[in-house]
């Protein structure tokens, strides 16, 4: 199969790109739209499975070597699921054909304080969360609101995306890049820049 067949299946809904490295190898590059599944020796196909609740969509398997796909192919087919093509380097071949990837970079909250001059923060905490203290000048739109605000977002700035503790940013910021945009994830969100000591928004 195609890269480019891959690639416009799954834009249409058509294939599923489940991405078996880790969670930094994906964060760094990835296929835009793919599913990040690090592979376990432990339920992993059967989780899969259970995630995806009776559909059954043709799968792409990104995986980091050799081994690592045929043995996430052999447990995604146990479990009923259909393996329609395995990409098994990482995703060497696929950069060098040229085809897009997504990339979120990491930045803790000590960083992005001394270059808040380079990024414009997108919280996406709920409103009730933004009275615990927020960045000055920071873009507030909670988590679920962000694909319906996403043309006011411009592609020439670079995003800090930031929440309570790191995991609704880390799913935003992988929103994001795969929609084109420049964006680093907050680790470690608020509760890490407030036990900082960090500068807040005196007005907030």
């Amino acid at each position: 199969m195609e890269f480019s067949e891959i690639l416009e299946k799954s834009s249409e809904g058509k294939m599923l790109i489940i991405d078996s490295r880790s969670g930094s190898d994906y964060m760094s590059s990835h296929i835009p739209g793919s599913v990040n599944v690090p592979f376990s020796q432990y339920s992993w196909a059967r989780a899969i499975r259970n995630w995806l609740n009776g559909q059954s969509p043709d799968i792409v398997l990104v995986a980091p070597n050799v081994e690592t796909a045929s043995r996430g192919a052999q447990e995604l087919t146990s479990v009923g699921l259909k393996v329609a093509h395995i990409i098994q380097d990482g995703l060497e071949e696929w950069k060098s054909s040229g085809l897009p990837v997504a990339s979120v970079d990491e930045i803790t909250p000590e960083d992005l304080s001394s270059r808040l001059d380079e990024y414009t923060i997108l919280d996406v905490r709920e409103p009730f969360e933004w009275n615990m203290g927020t960045i000055s000048n920071s873009l507030k739109i909670p988590m679920n609101e962000v694909p319906d605000k996403l043309a006011d977002l411009q592609k020439d700035r670079k995003y800090a995306v930031i929440c309570a503790h790191g995991n609704r940013s880390e799913v935003v910021s992988v929103y994001l890049a795969d929609n084109g945009f420049s964006v680093a994830n907050v680790i470690g969100g608020m509760q890490r820049w407030i036990a900082e000591s960090l500068p807040l928004d005196e007005s907030s």
